[in-house]
């Protein structure tokens, strides 16, 4: 039994009467109906947040009290804490209620059928949950038809978990919704919200918080001074939203098994999609069991549906569960239990199965109709076939049609919400005097067309076929009417507005015909479908609005007809539909054309030419940039100008022409000292040179140009260019391609990896990643690198980021040559090759092509230089000397391993020509020991072991450990030759030496390096 005097019913009716106030008036003070305030001091219903907050407010909670007020409104801990008035109560104050709460909470009225015909799935399901306390979870996919009885096994597995005092979680998924991102998810947080307390939320990463709070607002009220977070890469926030929703739900449960229940989710809109898959795969790690239930009528011709239920069976091992009609026998005990005895007509139960085809819904549907005498049953023949869904809907009408007729168009008002509604709101929007309106929703309860959701003052009809025939019986003129209705109270509800409010109105306006609000709401509701990288749901509210715009030319002046298409060329580009981007801005740059706009012409050329250039189509970026640059020139705007030099620049150098890269930055940077610009453009140009002179294998001047672009970048508080530096600095450190101080290159990682992740630059993390794990595998630590590189590459491959997975794929491939793994790095190099050829991306493609080459020769394929010579040449074409270093390298080993000892040293010389002057150690060690080795096949003993020695004493400085190994195995085989044993001997143990570190390196790792000696 409920105590009574410790509720937080009992507690707000003791406060109210203290401050002398009724109902009515309370209701009136926090903006809600008397209803409600009913409600709640009948502990039949929980306020939400803000009207919590409205109510301490009103009741001039202290501020040193209102936490504990607010926790227990929501029902977080107990009323204990909370101070009670010493006035008097009426005697009947336990009578305002005739439940507690906790009857309220698994089930409604609609349920008073007998539950059949589904003891098998029941069972299974039943025994899951019990199978939780084994610490792993389970998935399953409920499927079936409209009315089968799939929302039903769903409550009776509510009813059970709450039986058992389990934590449990569920939701619905609605048509009206569909296209508005986040709905169910939303509900899912907003409840696991109330499981948790702030304590336990704050042990959530700031982050993951940030994430849920950009969904749910109340999470940002709970822990304040939460980061921002960046825009900078969708996709990684779509997956980290993910994760934080997962994080919440796994707080909620408290350590306890639990359940969690989305019912339709056909009607889940992509993004949420998203979320409820990765719930489901990560269900098995621990006690949580998943259920999910769909209509399986229209998965044939519904592709993103199939897909969805394929991809969540195929990733998450679930087991799907269709639901079959009821056989006769179940029929006959429905009908046993539930028909009025002067329905007690032979052969009644077969009829009915016959005429329902064992369809749940539709036998209780006409169950009610015979018993309220609203239908009779014809003769029929015996083999004449069902009449699904048509008679289903006609058997819905039939009960319709009793509906008395003062209270049908509450049903319809109902209908239009779309979704489940509460007391509140339909109130707002009927204008109903509130008994009236209580009083007709209860009635509608009792015929079970509508019914009251657990928590109570939420209803919604009790089944969705039940609102799909009110809805389209309605009349398109009061239909219209009533969806203008409906939006113009929720726009006077505007103060507790949610994202989601533009999306309803946008609904709703366009469903009233009230085509510039219309217009107004898809575009808010794109805006922040795009704020939560919810991209397909923008595309699909700004092509709604381009349509609407088409179909309705009035609704929208030429200035705003072309920011809309503008907005959606934007989107477009940023969700990779770069034809349709195109074909939008193009439209948008004829019309400023025509209006003689040249710096709007000006403007949407560049941001056509980033479209091309997002798309890795870089042709076409060069053309729009070129002509961008133009306009800026013959305007005389250097800044402008500048910035378009800039963007050149990173086209030319991602096409690995890095001779017109160079000339580009340095033209942007010539314009932004003669200027004197200091702002976010000399910031990029200054950024944009260093990386030139980065790719020219001139790490000196690259880094003075970054520090630089850095001291910038901190004038203006620019994190991301800050976080970009200090990354490009430390692979500027490294040995394969910069001053090969690995201490200072880890440094420069991790101060970016600081930056990138206090403001949540997530664009960053990958390639500083891939520098710090490649960074880790020079210095020895070959198993730990491993780990993360796979990682980072399963990472970026989620992501869709190819670029980075190049250089994933490069860093993987150095790794495996030097554990000797030729056959694995040939498979993962192929990956990357293939990608290269599939995206028709070159980027990095000069590494991956000789790391492939070596690899082959390794392995005794005699044709591998002539190709890699090619590839050589054209990065001597286009000035990309930090690629050009790379192929002389393999081509020196591969010629030395042909026995062309002359041309090795070639290589080699060319090789030290580069280092030496530019600060290169580690390759000019590389560059001596292809020396060293090839003066030793041809003898000259003495020139040999001065080059090897001082490539040994280079590569013990720099810790680069391969390199010390090679060193030392050439020095022993060298000596050896000469007859110096104890010398030869000594450097041979070296050699091992280095060599079982490695190989203790890989322990648990999975790897076995294959190192030779010779």
């Amino acid at each position: 039994m409920q105590d009574w005097t410790h509720s937080f019913g009992y507690w707000l009716r003791r406060r109210r009467k203290a401050l002398d106030l009724t109902q009515e008036a309370l209701a009136q003070r926090v903006c809600c109906s008397g209803f409600t305030i009913r409600k709640i001091e009948a502990d039949e219903r929980r306020p939400s947040r803000r009207l919590a907050e409205r109510l301490a407010e009103t009741l001039a909670i202290p501020e040193a009290e209102r936490r504990d007020f607010l926790d227990a409104a929501r029902a977080l801990h107990a009323t204990a804490s909370l101070r009670l008035e010493p006035t008097p109560i009426d005697p009947d104050v336990r009578a305002a209620s005739s439940h507690s709460p906790s009857d309220s909470a698994v089930g409604a009225a609609s349920d008073a059928a007998p539950f059949v015909g589904r003891n098998n799935e029941y069972g299974l399901l039943i025994g899951l949950v019990a199978r939780l306390t084994a610490g792993t979870g389970h998935t399953v996919l409920i499927a079936g038809e409209p009315g089968i009885g799939k929302s039903r096994l769903l409550r009776e597995v509510a009813r059970y978990a709450h039986a058992q005092e389990l934590p449990m979680l569920a939701t619905n998924c609605y048509e009206i919704e569909r296209a508005m991102p986040y709905q169910p998810v939303i509900d899912l947080v907003t409840r696991a919200l109330d499981r948790v307390s702030d304590a336990a939320l704050r042990t959530l990463a700031p982050v993951s918080l940030a994430e849920l709070a950009a969904l749910v607002p109340e999470v940002g009220e709970r822990v304040p001074g939460l980061p921002r977070l960046s825009n900078d890469f969708p996709e990684a926030r779509q997956a980290r939203l993910s994760r934080a929703v997962d994080q919440l739900i796994e707080a909620s449960r408290d350590g306890r098994p639990a359940v969690l229940m989305v019912d339709d989710i056909q009607w889940a809109d992509d993004a949420s999609a998203q979320v409820l898959h990765y719930l489901a795969r990560h269900a098995t790690a621990r006690p949580v069991l998943v259920i999910y239930a769909y209509r399986d009528d229209d998965i044939d011709s519904d592709e993103r549906l199939a897909q969805r239920v394929e991809s969540l069976r195929r990733d998450s091992h679930a087991r799907r569960m269709p639901l079959a009609r009821l056989g006769f026998a179940d029929t006959e005990r429905l009908v046993a239990a539930l028909a009025d005895a002067t329905l007690g007509a032979p052969g009644l139960a077969a009829r009915l199965h016959r005429e329902t085809e064992g369809n749940p819904f539709f036998l209780m549907s006409i169950l009610q109709s015979l018993s309220e005498g609203e239908m009779q049953l014809e003769p029929r023949a015996s083999d004449a076939p069902g009449l699904l869904p048509d008679a289903l809907r006609a058997a819905v009408r039939v009960r319709l049609a009793h509906v008395p007729k003062a209270i049908r168009p509450l049903l319809d008002t109902a209908a239009v919400l779309g979704r489940r509604f509460d007391f509140d709101t339909l109130l707002d929007v009927t204008r109903e005097p509130e008994a009236q309106l209580f009083d007709a929703v209860e009635a509608l309860v009792k015929r079970r067309l509508l019914r009251e959701e657990p928590e109570g003052g939420v209803y919604d009809f009790c089944h969705d076929k039940l609102r799909e025939v009110v809805y389209l019986d309605i009349g398109g003129a009061r239909r219209r009417l009533l969806h203008q209705t409906v939006a113009e109270s929720l726009e006077r509800l505007g103060e507790d507005a949610t994202h989601e409010r533009d999306a309803q109105l946008a609904e709703h306006y366009e469903r009233a015909h009230a085509w510039s609000k219309a217009l107004r709401y898809l575009v808010l509701a794109a805006e922040h479908s795009q704020k939560l990288f919810a991209m397909r749901d923008a595309l699909n509210w700004l092509d709604r609005a381009v349509a609407l715009s088409e179909a309705h030319p009035e609704s929208l002046d030429a200035r705003q007809r072309l920011a809309l298409f503008e907005r959606r060329g934007a989107a477009r580009a940023q969700a990779g539909q770069t034809q349709g981007a195109v074909a939008d801005i193009r439209r948008v740059i004829d019309t400023l054309r025509a209006g003689g706009e040249r710096e709007k012409t000006r403007d949407a050329l560049i941001q056509l030419g980033m479209a091309y250039r997002r798309a890795d189509q870089y042709d076409e970026a060069s053309a729009c940039l070129i002509e961008a640059l133009a306009e800026s020139r013959a305007m005389d705007d250097g800044r402008h100008a500048a910035d378009t030099l800039y963007h050149l620049g990173t086209v030319a150098w991602s096409t690995g022409q890095n001779d017109q890269a160079i000339r580009f930055h340095q033209q942007a940077v010539d314009i932004c000292e003669r200027t004197a610009c200091v702002d976010l453009v000399a910031v990029q140009a200054w950024h944009g040179r260093g990386e030139a002179h980065f790719a020219n294998a001139e790490p000196v001047a690259a880094i003075a140009c970054y520090t630089r672009s850095i001291e910038l970048a901190r004038g203006i508080g620019d994190k991301s260019y800050e976080s970009e530096n200090l990354m490009m600095i430390g692979h500027a450190c490294l040995g394969t391609k910069g001053l090969s101080d690995y201490p200072r290159a880890t440094a420069n990682f991790e101060a970016a990896l600081d930056i990138a992740r206090a403001a949540d630059l997530q664009w960053h993390f990958g390639p500083t990643l891939l520098g710090l794990d490649h960074a880790r595998a020079c210095t020895g630590r070959y198993g730990e690198a491993w780990a993360a590189l796979q990682k980072t590459l399963h990472w970026l491959e989620s992501l869709n980021q190819v670029r980075y997975q190049f250089i994933a794929y490069d860093c993987i491939g150095h790794l495996l040559l030097d554990l000797g793994l030729n056959e694995l790095a040939i498979e993962h190099l192929e990956r990357g090759l293939a990608l290269g050829r599939d995206t028709g991306i070159l980027y990095w493609r000069a590494a991956i092509d000789t790391h492939l080459a070596v690899a082959r020769s390794r392995l005794g394929q005699k044709t591998t230089g002539p190709a890699l010579q090619a590839t050589l040449e054209q990065t001597r074409r286009t000035s990309e000397r930090y690629m050009m270093v790379r192929c002389l390298d393999g081509l020196a080993e591969i010629a030395l391993a042909a026995g062309d000892a002359n041309r090795c040293r070639a290589y080699a010389d060319e090789l030290l020509a580069i280092a030496e002057p530019n600060g290169l150690r580690e390759l000019e060690a590389v560059a001596r020991r292809w020396r060293g080795e090839a003066l030793f096949v041809e003898k000259d003993y003495a020139a040999a072991q001065a080059e090897l020695s001082r490539a040994a004493v280079l590569a013990d400085d720099i810790g680069r450990v391969r390199l010390q190994m090679d060193t030392q195995a050439a020095l022993a085989r060298m000596l050896a030759a000469q007859g110096q044993r104890s010398a030869a001997k000594r450097h041979g143990a070296t050699a091992r030496a280095i060599a079982e570190a490695i190989e203790k390196s890989l322990e648990s790792s999975g790897l076995e390096a294959r190192l030779s000696m010779s």
